[in-house]
């Protein structure tokens, strides 16, 4: 686990932030994210130094899990705003909603899926998904299919020229086996 940031690091980076540096170039001088740069940046005017001093307080829990990815799902808000409105850790927001796109809800509420079980529940398991599921799945599915398309086309173009210069060898030792 991650150790606590200090107050005078936060402090130094939103000094840094207030003078005008861009979030990039902080986040990189302190190696720092800039989605936690962000965050503490929220934290700050939403509680002050009280808050800041405190931040992260609460753990990730289910609940806030829950909370999390539907508000990111419904309203696309970025992670560091769920990060400072749930005063949790930015990465554990990154880790949620990486989870949730991974695995669906299964993944925020930490049930493992068995591919049996999938296999066992057949035609119910369409039913289950939300619509959200179903869209991140074609998403993927849709991906992966440009994706083989163009490995494919790549695929096209070697062959020919691999078939090109078979020709051409054979062309060039041709003359030489009439002489």
């Amino acid at each position: 686990m991650r150790q606590r940031v200090s107050l005078e690091l936060k402090h130094e980076a939103l000094r840094l932030l207030e003078s005008g540096e861009s979030v990039a170039a902080v986040s990189k001088r302190l190696h720092i994210s800039s989605g936690e740069l962000r965050t503490w940046g929220l934290v700050y005017a939403k509680e002050g130094e009280k808050g800041l001093s405190a931040y992260p307080k609460n753990i990730c829990t289910d609940e806030i899990r829950r909370k999390i990815v539907c508000r990111y799902g419904k309203e696309r808000v970025p992670w560091h705003t769920l990060s400072a409105r749930y005063s949790v850790p930015y990465s554990s927001v990154v880790r949620c909603i990486s989870t949730y796109k991974r695995k669906g809800n299964a993944g925020v509420e930490g049930v493992v899926i068995d591919f049996m079980d999938l296999v066992r529940a057949g035609d119910k398991m369409e039913e289950e998904l939300t619509k959200a599921e179903l869209k991140h799945q074609l998403k993927e599915a849709l991906n992966e299919n440009e994706y083989l398309k163009a490995e494919n086309a790549y695929l096209k173009k070697l062959k020919a020229l691999m078939e090109a210069e078979e020709r051409r060898k054979t062309m060039l030792s041709a003359p030489a086996r009439l002489q």
